[in-house]
């Protein structure tokens, strides 16, 4: 039953991806729509995020050299509307599908932000 959905879900997400992308064609669009697609799927879906702080986390505590290229929470709009979305009963595959929703397709490595603000005490793994 599980491999029938799985099937259904990905023949759906091609006739959606043939659909958009002909729509983009008939605007005139130069390249073709990015998918919105979760990274690291397994590994997100075992993880709930607990948020330490209220607010944003602007990071300004770790020298910009140690902070392994992730960005500033109070300047950068993804890790912001995530960490938001983290209230310790949402799996981090959720947060990311709705992250993505409100803000569009984005290549940010969500598992390894919340891997990285976990390990500087900002937030800790309810399971993982």
């Amino acid at each position: 039953m599980l491999e029938g959905l799985r099937r259904i879900g990905e023949e759906q997400t091609g006739r959606v991806r043939l659909a958009v992308d002909r729509r983009a064609r008939e605007l005139g669009l130069d390249a073709p729509v990015k998918p919105i697609a979760v990274t690291d799927v397994v590994a997100a879906s075992r993880i709930v995020v607990k948020r330490k702080r209220f607010g944003t986390l602007p990071l300004d505590d770790i020298p910009m050299e140690k902070r392994e290229g992730y960005p500033s929470g109070a300047w950068d709009s993804i890790p912001t509307i995530a960490l938001y979305w983290c209230d310790g009963h949402r799996k981090l595959s959720e947060v990311i599908q709705l992250t993505r929703m409100e803000l569009g397709p984005t290549d940010f490595d969500f598992v390894g932000y919340f891997r990285f603000l976990r390990k500087h005490g900002y937030v800790e793994f309810l399971s993982e």
